[in-house]
């Protein structure tokens, strides 16, 4: 494993293009508004946390799955494959890789549980561990993922922010898996959109004496070696994100998914 991001194969060959992401997307946008898209990857990563939940992972197992499961459709399209097989394997590699894994036998009939809810296929051990070669080869091999968590534990204790802001914070980087900025930008400056929104949103706390206490925290922006206007870009995602969230349900995104798949197939 690297010994930062900088030098790892995620900075590497995984920080993407926006456009690459945009022609990805684009076969699923013949049925589907750019909205309700969203919406339906919302309720695919709300799988994967379901099926996280069974097994009791740590948020950054579940991170790394979601993130598999992002590159892959950084190249694929949901109307070309079968997204219930994707989450499953994502899942599967991601245990194994973070040093948490599980047995494939378990995995598939855990993911009955929660595939059955929706109406989906279920799979057995040889289906998944079919495709588990598949998926590393889409993901070319390269399956260590650095994630926001470390840099947004670092910048709050600097600043001396108290727990509940910094839950806060980690509940923002959460929140943001749900969008692309894992695949467009490097994992310090999502935690560093996520501490501004704690801030802007008043719900940093800080300790008394501490530097978030003493400090204009705009100056303190300002004066990071980072690109703000970067920054201001991934916030825009988040709150966009926020936006589209407001208005989801799971029960509308299976309906989604059911009209989705029903004009691709008309379609065919």
């Amino acid at each position: 494993m690297a010994a930062n991001f900088w030098t790892s194969t995620q900075h590497d060959h995984w920080i993407l293009d926006r456009r690459q992401l945009v022609k990805s997307k684009q076969p699923d946008l013949k049925y589907l508004s750019p909205q309700d898209l969203l919406k339906l990857k919302i309720w695919l990563y709300q799988l994967i946390q379901k099926l996280g939940k069974r097994f009791q992972l740590r948020q950054q197992v579940v991170a790394t799955a979601i993130v598999y499961f992002k590159r892959f459709y950084s190249r694929n399209s949901l109307c070309n494959t079968d997204p219930f097989l994707v989450i499953v394997t994502c899942v599967y590699l991601a245990c194994k890789i973070e040093e948490c894994p599980h047995h494939i036998k378990l995995i598939s009939q855990e993911a009955k549980g929660v595939l059955t809810d929706v109406g989906a296929s279920t799979y057995d051990s040889s289906k998944i561990a079919e495709f588990e070669f598949y998926l590393m080869e889409e993901l070319e091999f390269y399956l260590i993922v650095w994630h926001p968590y470390r840099s947004l534990t670092h910048i709050c204790k600097e600043l001396g922010m108290k727990d509940s802001g910094l839950q806060f914070a980690w509940f923002i980087v959460n929140d943001s898996y749900r969008t692309d900025v894992c695949l467009l930008y490097p994992p310090h400056m999502i935690a560093i959109a996520a501490v501004y929104l704690t801030v802007v949103l008043n719900h940093a706390d800080f300790a008394p004496g501490s530097q978030g206490e003493k400090k204009d925290m705009r100056q303190w922006f300002a004066d990071l070696n980072v690109d703000m206007e970067e920054v201001g870009i991934i916030v825009q995602e988040l709150l966009a994100l926020y936006e589209v969230w407001n208005d989801y349900k799971d029960e509308d995104a299976v309906a989604l998914w059911k009209n989705f798949r029903k004009a691709v197939a008309e379609d065919k």
